[in-house]
């Protein structure tokens, strides 16, 4: 046996019992990073659109926002209301430089597609973090969903390939959480580049969906590049 090897496998197994097998919110050790009891803090959406994930007091076919004005995007993804132990996760992984408690909830979001059993697309994007953004946090957390997501799907689906599309912003670098619902709104596939893509299905990673405005413009710059219909997978969707 190689030692340098067994001196590997021992450090990780005990970075991991010191790092990841525990609760990240209360600390209790276990495997995994979030305790059945703090889970129940998070507010699972249930009753949503079937088309934008909206939440809404009953299941619904399309709510009335698509109804009025379909979205760009085919179906939404949303396991989680974006409040409570959800919304603290995501903000303090976003503000205060912990991408880490994003863990639990990409674990979940997971768990749930694999759950539905539906084909996984093979082209992969993410929406495009804004340039104050990266300055200010220094990582991308679509992405880092992303690659984390990935990861956990390929336990169960080891020979899952994709490929993965770049979305790159042309016409603002403000990000999307310092605007107002009014100016949100104006943002539209313009704002967007995505180089040409095949006719296949293709798949959105976001963090959170607050109005739409984001996701549907980015999913209209897709399809105009020539992508067959865009999936969106997201930790929350906001109440």
């Amino acid at each position: 046996m190689n030692h340098s090897d067994l001196s590997t496998t021992l450090i990780t197994k005990v970075y991991k019992r010191l790092f990841f097998n525990q609760c990240y919110v209360c600390g209790f050790k276990q495997e995994g990073c979030l305790c059945s009891s703090c889970t129940t803090f998070l507010k699972r959406n249930d009753h949503c659109c079937d088309r934008c994930a909206s939440p809404t007091l009953s299941t619904l076919a399309l709510c009335g926002e698509c109804q009025k004005e379909p979205p760009s995007f085919s179906k939404a993804i949303a396991p989680f209301e974006y409040e409570g132990l959800c919304r603290a996760l995501i903000t303090q992984a976003k503000f205060e430089n912990r991408p880490y408690l994003l863990r639990p909830l990409i674990t979940q979001l997971a768990d749930h597609i694999l759950q539905l059993d539906q084909p996984i697309p093979k082209l992969w994007s993410h929406v495009p973090t804004a340039t104050s953004s990266l300055i200010e946090r220094g990582f991308c957390q679509t992405e880092f969903i992303s690659q984390l997501l990935l990861k956990h799907l390929r336990h169960y689906h080891p020979d899952l390939k994709i490929e993965l599309i770049t979305i790159e912003r042309i016409k603002t670098n403000q990000a999307q959480h310092t605007l107002a619902k009014r100016e949100r709104h104006k943002l539209t596939h313009k704002h967007f580049h995505v180089p040409p893509l095949p006719s296949e299905p293709i798949l959105l990673i976001d963090d959170i969906i607050t109005t739409g405005s984001t996701v549907n413009a980015c999913a209209k710059a897709l399809t105009l590049a020539g992508a067959e219909n865009v999936t969106v997978w997201a930790l929350a969707r906001t109440p």
